[in-house]
């Protein structure tokens, strides 16, 4: 059943984070841009997804259960947005996202 009709959530209870604030990879893959040409459906926007993943990282990191807290609800431009069960997992969420998103900074291993 799809998360927008299942009753485990409140109504409105969404947050949403700048996807700026959790990644800077790239959105496409050059490495499978050049082997194959393209990557088709497959070759998804790499930076949201990633993105997607390490605030659902976060979340997990405070005790929030995926499917269960919150679900990934939906990409616009340059922001994700995440549903959640009721105001105050909301809020526990708000505080460890904005946490992690002002100590962002990039690493890479070459």
């Amino acid at each position: 059943m799809a998360n927008e009709v299942r009753h485990w959530k409140k109504e409105n209870c969404a947050v949403s984070v700048a996807i700026a604030d959790l990644s800077d990879r790239e959105t496409h893959s050059r490495e499978i841009n050049e082997a194959y040409g393209e990557g088709g459906g497959l070759n998804a926007n790499y930076r949201t997804v990633e993105a997607v993943a390490i605030a659902s990282h976060i979340l997990g990191k405070v005790g929030m259960v995926y499917g269960t807290d919150f679900v990934w609800k939906t990409a616009g431009v340059g922001d994700i947005s995440f549903d959640f069960r009721n105001d105050a997992v909301k809020k526990r969420a708000e505080q460890a996202l904005d946490i992690a998103t002002k100590g962002f900074t990039t690493v890479r291993a070459d």
